[in-house]
């Protein structure tokens, strides 16, 4: 889809970028900030504001005025969603969260309408915490309960952990530095070429950049037995193409805790068939609704045959 801009919001966007060439990147980047937060008041804005940073959708919007990445700033501290935040604005997910003030509105929605008190709640592919802190945030409201965040990245898992300090959340969330799949073995995990190296939330293990770290890969199953983990409510699951082969790894445990809810992205209409299928076969099926490119999953809890072959196990 091919995002423009009309001639008011144009003209009113070349604001920043004047200031830029006149006073200097920071007062282009803290126009931008107020042009950006007023536009991402809508779920419409924010999807805008990602097309303006996004390089890899850069020509396909030519009629868009762009925030460049000279605008990035590495380390700038923000409140966003009412939390604090410490960004670094080469990471596309951070940069959106700076300029529109919000990052996947609707998941965000349908967290703080989902929990309840005492929820264990997976983030699978947590990135910097964004759902992570919002989910802990919710239940530290409701009266208790527990997100575990499962991140490789070494650079993102330390701005969760500092960002769950900083929001005194730290002892609501547990951190596992590690990827999920269908076996356990180590993976590089690698940068996408059409981004900036320092980009995570593109980063996945089946990418065509530059090598950002080894990764240890494990199976979700293996892990809930080793921590005696006796429920899981809701899983949210992002792994950037590689969602299939941690539901591969997880079968025990949707099967035996039957989270009400599992949010998984599925944007990639390659990989849309594989994933739902996987998820069919454990018994959950598609509600039909969709937040931000991620599908809600509910467990059928009368297919007697799923039931049946987890009985046998």
């Amino acid at each position: 889809m091919e995002y423009r801009d009309g001639v008011v919001r144009r003209v009113a966007w070349e604001v920043p970028h004047a200031a830029g060439r006149s006073l200097g990147v920071d007062a282009a980047r803290r126009l931008a900030r107020v042009m950006g937060s007023a536009e991402g008041l809508t779920e419409a804005g924010v999807t805008r504001i990602a097309n303006r940073i996004s390089p890899r959708v850069a020509d396909q919007n030519p009629r868009l005025v762009k925030i460049p990445p000279e605008w990035a700033a590495t380390d700038i501290a923000v409140r966003r969603q009412g939390l604090r935040w410490r960004l670094d604005l080469r990471d596309n997910l951070q940069a959106v969260l700076y300029y529109a003030g919000r990052y996947e509105p609707a998941v965000t929605r349908f967290l703080r309408a989902e929990l309840k008190p005492d929820d264990v709640v997976l983030d699978i592919g947590a990135n910097i915490g964004l759902h992570s802190l919002g989910a802990a945030r919710q239940l530290r409201e409701l009266g208790g309960g527990k997100v575990i965040a499962f991140e490789p990245a070494a650079d993102s898992l330390d701005k969760l952990r500092a960002a769950a300090e900083l929001n005194g959340l730290a002892d609501l969330i547990t951190l596992v530095p590690v990827a999920l799949g269908e076996r356990k073995y180590k993976a590089a995990l690698h940068a996408d070429s059409r981004y900036d190296p320092a980009d995570s939330g593109v980063r996945s293990l089946q990418a065509d950049g530059e090598v950002v770290q080894d990764v240890p890969v494990i199976r979700l199953d293996d892990w809930v037995r080793e921590q005696a983990l006796d429920r899981v409510d809701v899983v949210k699951l992002d792994v950037e193409g590689s969602e299939a082969a941690a539901l591969a790894g997880a079968t025990r445990t949707l099967i035996r805790f039957l989270p009400r809810a599992v949010l998984v992205e599925d944007k990639n209409p390659a990989l849309r068939r594989r994933l739902h299928t996987a998820l069919d076969e454990l018994g959950y099926r598609s509600t039909g609704a969709t937040f931000d490119h991620n599908t809600l999953f509910r467990p059928d809890r009368t297919d007697r045959e799923v039931l049946r072959r987890h009985s046998l196990r």
